[in-house]
Protein backbone atom coordinates (compact mmCIF):
# COMPACT_ATOMS: atom_id res chain seq x y z
CA UNK A 1 0.00 0.00 0.00
CA UNK A 2 1.46 3.53 -0.77
CA UNK A 3 2.00 5.79 1.96
CA UNK A 4 -1.33 8.51 1.63
CA UNK A 5 -2.87 4.73 1.86
CA UNK A 6 -1.03 4.08 5.02
CA UNK A 7 -1.80 7.64 6.41
CA UNK A 8 -5.25 7.32 5.68
CA UNK A 9 -5.99 3.90 7.24
CA UNK A 10 -4.04 5.52 10.56
CA UNK A 11 -6.01 8.14 10.61
CA UNK A 12 -9.15 6.68 10.86
CA UNK A 13 -7.81 4.01 12.94
CA UNK A 14 -7.14 7.07 15.48
CA UNK A 15 -10.22 8.43 14.54
CA UNK A 16 -12.30 4.91 15.76
CA UNK A 17 -10.12 4.97 18.86
CA UNK A 18 -11.24 8.36 19.93
CA UNK A 19 -14.92 7.61 18.78
CA UNK A 20 -14.93 3.96 20.53
CA UNK A 21 -13.36 6.02 24.04
CA UNK A 22 -16.15 8.90 23.63
CA UNK A 23 -18.75 6.19 23.29
CA UNK A 24 -17.35 4.54 26.34
CA UNK A 25 -17.65 7.72 28.37
CA UNK A 26 -20.88 8.49 27.13
CA UNK A 27 -21.91 5.43 28.94
CA UNK A 28 -21.16 6.18 32.15
CA UNK A 29 -22.85 8.28 34.91
CA UNK A 30 -22.32 12.15 34.74
CA UNK A 31 -20.77 11.79 38.07
CA UNK A 32 -18.20 9.43 36.34
CA UNK A 33 -17.55 11.79 33.36
CA UNK A 34 -16.81 14.49 35.49
CA UNK A 35 -14.55 12.59 37.57
CA UNK A 36 -12.71 11.50 34.11
CA UNK A 37 -11.82 14.93 32.61
CA UNK A 38 -8.48 14.45 32.76
CA UNK A 39 -8.50 11.34 30.73
CA UNK A 40 -11.20 12.99 28.37
CA UNK A 41 -8.79 16.08 28.03
CA UNK A 42 -5.92 14.13 27.55
CA UNK A 43 -7.42 11.54 24.94
CA UNK A 44 -8.67 14.86 23.02
CA UNK A 45 -5.14 16.15 22.96
CA UNK A 46 -3.66 13.30 21.96
CA UNK A 47 -5.83 12.66 19.27
CA UNK A 48 -5.24 16.19 18.21
CA UNK A 49 -1.41 15.98 18.13
CA UNK A 50 -1.35 12.80 16.19
CA UNK A 51 -3.46 14.04 13.39
CA UNK A 52 -1.49 17.46 12.89
CA UNK A 53 2.22 14.95 13.27
CA UNK A 54 0.56 12.40 11.50
CA UNK A 55 2.15 13.65 7.63
CA UNK A 56 5.70 12.99 9.56
CA UNK A 57 5.49 9.56 10.04
CA UNK A 58 7.43 7.42 7.63
CA UNK A 59 5.84 4.02 5.82
CA UNK A 60 7.25 1.79 8.67
CA UNK A 61 5.92 3.47 11.81
CA UNK A 62 2.74 3.81 9.96
CA UNK A 63 2.72 0.06 9.79
CA UNK A 64 3.94 -0.88 12.28
CA UNK A 65 1.29 1.26 14.53
CA UNK A 66 -1.25 -0.17 11.79
CA UNK A 67 -0.31 -4.13 13.23
CA UNK A 68 -0.68 -3.08 16.72
CA UNK A 69 -3.47 -5.56 18.52
CA UNK A 70 -4.46 -3.00 20.96
CA UNK A 71 -4.94 0.75 21.19
CA UNK A 72 -2.75 3.30 20.15
CA UNK A 73 -4.14 6.27 22.14
CA UNK A 74 -4.83 3.86 25.42
CA UNK A 75 -1.11 2.66 25.42
CA UNK A 76 0.37 6.21 25.26
CA UNK A 77 -1.97 7.26 27.85
CA UNK A 78 -1.03 4.54 30.01
CA UNK A 79 2.58 5.31 29.44
CA UNK A 80 1.90 9.14 30.02
CA UNK A 81 0.35 8.36 33.46
CA UNK A 82 3.55 6.63 34.69
CA UNK A 83 5.89 9.52 33.95
CA UNK A 84 7.05 11.81 36.38
CA UNK A 85 4.37 15.02 35.35
CA UNK A 86 6.26 17.99 37.43
CA UNK A 87 2.78 20.34 36.16
CA UNK A 88 1.55 19.81 40.06
CA UNK A 89 4.17 20.91 41.54
CA UNK A 90 4.75 24.30 39.19
CA UNK A 91 0.93 24.78 39.61
CA UNK A 92 1.70 24.47 43.60
CA UNK A 93 4.26 26.96 43.51
CA UNK A 94 2.99 29.23 41.48
CA UNK A 95 -0.24 29.22 42.80
CA UNK A 96 1.89 29.51 46.67
CA UNK A 97 3.66 32.75 45.19
CA UNK A 98 0.57 33.89 43.89
CA UNK A 99 -1.28 34.46 47.24
CA UNK A 100 0.45 36.90 48.86
CA UNK A 101 0.34 38.91 45.48
CA UNK A 102 -3.29 38.32 45.42
CA UNK A 103 -4.30 39.32 48.59
CA UNK A 104 -2.90 42.63 48.54
CA UNK A 105 -5.00 42.97 45.49
CA UNK A 106 -7.82 41.88 46.86
CA UNK A 107 -9.36 43.75 49.77
CA UNK A 108 -7.57 47.07 50.72
CA UNK A 109 -9.99 47.35 53.75
CA UNK A 110 -8.15 44.51 55.22
CA UNK A 111 -4.75 46.79 56.24
CA UNK A 112 -4.27 46.62 59.77
CA UNK A 113 -5.13 49.17 62.00
CA UNK A 114 -3.65 52.15 63.67
CA UNK A 115 -2.58 52.16 67.06
CA UNK A 116 -5.62 53.95 68.32
CA UNK A 117 -7.49 51.25 66.55
CA UNK A 118 -8.54 53.36 63.91
CA UNK A 119 -8.44 51.96 60.44
CA UNK A 120 -5.76 53.99 57.72
CA UNK A 121 -7.46 56.16 55.49
CA UNK A 122 -8.63 55.54 51.97
CA UNK A 123 -8.04 57.01 48.89
CA UNK A 124 -10.70 59.07 47.23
Amino acid sequence: MEENGLRDLLSKRLYIELQLFRDSMLQREKEDIFQSSYVIEVYVNLYEIFMVHIDNLDIGIMRRLLNLKFGIMEHIYQEWLSRDDSFFDELKAFACDGLGTLSELGNLDCREEAEDGKRPDKAA
